[in-house]
């Protein structure tokens, strides 16, 4: 089983079920704070699937996104596989157009 995070419409990364519920457990701890962590959990806490979807962020949401994938980057060290995975997820935002908008 894998859990799938959708950056954009053709670009989505899946990985294992127990790093995505890692993943998802992250967000939720910002779900308080974080209007988008609550938007990218509403897949997996409303709807039941293993998706954390950025596919239809704003701009300024895409951002919010990626600095939260950078904070849960931080919490993982870095001889951890997931390590690897945030990081490719984090380059694969990167190319995105929406993180450059203004």
């Amino acid at each position: 089983m894998a859990g799938t995070v959708v950056i954009a419409v053709d670009k989505s990364l899946d990985v294992r079920t127990i790093d995505f519920e890692w993943i998802a457990d992250a967000l939720r701890k910002q779900a308080n704070n974080s209007d988008v962590a609550r938007k990218l959990l509403q897949s997996t806490d409303e709807f039941g699937m293993d998706m954390i979807c950025a596919d239809e962020l704003s701009p300024a949401e895409f951002k919010e996104f990626y600095r939260l994938l950078s904070e849960i980057r931080t919490e993982i060290s870095a001889d951890n596989g997931l390590a690897d995975f945030i990081d490719k997820l984090c380059q694969t935002a990167e190319e995105d157009d929406r993180l450059r908008a203004a």
